[in-house]
């Protein structure tokens, strides 16, 4: 960008729009540019933060956690900023920033905001401003991020959840080339046995049974690794770098613990069901989203 495009871009951003064209000025000849393409990691929580990103074009997500279980608080999009707590305090990132798509940057530096608000305080007002409230808008995502996080019968990660993050490193992996697999485990002909306790049902001991298997299916579970209640007889397992050969092999790894539980289950409460597994892989059998569930429904 030339620098009457960046002063045009800074007078259309808030905390710039009441400032002169000098002193757009002198912060359009302060910013450097920098592009990010999608998937790509801007920063991460904790990393050591000295500049503040304005947004010319593409989208950024802004989130806490590891990957794959991460919680998106934001989403910025063009002509919005965000890292701004890195030009104020010399703590670590609160956060991770994650391009969505390819994206066009200008960066604004400590070094360079500190000599911009000696002369223009009204630049650090502004800023501030908006600061307060993104903290306000932000504590009342967590709440909702919080309540919608867990399925609340099975205690496993709930599906729109997951489906959240499956998106996020999906992302990831295309940007870098990387693999993703799944796992979907699904039981097939519940019924209750004759012998069953009177007043009994199959959806009652359906969710103990899905909860029983997450519980056991957590031994084997990576950092990195994660599952869901994908619907009422499934459990979905999403596993970074694993190809088709890797996750049949992490299929057969966990195959005696859930028969065990089956069986367990046939014992003492009576109910029988037989379990299908169907695998998927980012992007050697689909390359998106939406076609992996498409897929994995199709069992």
């Amino acid at each position: 960008m030339i620098i009457i495009e960046r002063i045009l871009f800074l007078k259309r951003i808030s905390i710039f729009s009441s400032l002169s064209s000098y002193e757009l000025r002198k912060i359009a000849e302060v910013v450097t540019e920098e592009e990010a393409e999608s998937g790509e990691i801007l920063f991460w929580e904790g990393d050591f933060g000295d500049c503040m990103y304005l947004v010319v074009d593409g989208k950024i997500s802004i989130f806490t956690g590891k990957q794959p279980a991460i919680k998106v608080l934001a989403s910025f999009d063009k002509g919005a900023f965000f890292g701004e707590m890195g030009l104020y305090d010399d703590k670590p990132r609160a956060a991770s920033a994650m391009a969505d798509a390819h994206s066009r940057l200008l960066v604004l530096r400590k070094g360079e905001f500190c000599d911009l608000i000696s002369e223009f305080p009204m630049v650090a007002l502004g800023i501030m401003k908006e600061l307060n409230n993104r903290i306000r808008a932000t504590n009342q995502k967590l709440n909702l991020i919080e309540s919608n996080l867990v399925d609340n019968s099975s205690r496993l990660y709930s599906r729109d959840y997951f489906v959240d993050c499956m998106k996020n490193l999906i992302n990831r992996a295309r940007n870098e080339k990387t693999l993703v697999g799944f796992l979907l485990i699904r039981l097939k002909k519940l019924h209750l046995q004759e012998d069953a306790d009177a007043g009994e049902s199959v959806d009652k001991f359906r969710t103990e049974l899905i909860r029983e298997l997450g519980v056991r299916l957590t031994v084997y579970m990576r950092d990195s690794d994660m599952l869901c209640r994908f619907d009422d007889n499934s459990i979905l397992i999403m596993v970074p770098d694993f190809n088709s050969r890797s996750t049949l092999q992490f299929q057969a790894r966990i195959t005696d613990d859930i028969n065990r539980v089956l069986i367990d289950f046939e014992s003492t409460r009576k109910l029988y069901s037989d379990v299908e597994f169907k695998t998927q892989t980012f992007p050697e059998d689909a390359d998106s989203t939406e076609a992996i569930i498409r897929n994995l429904e199709a069992v």
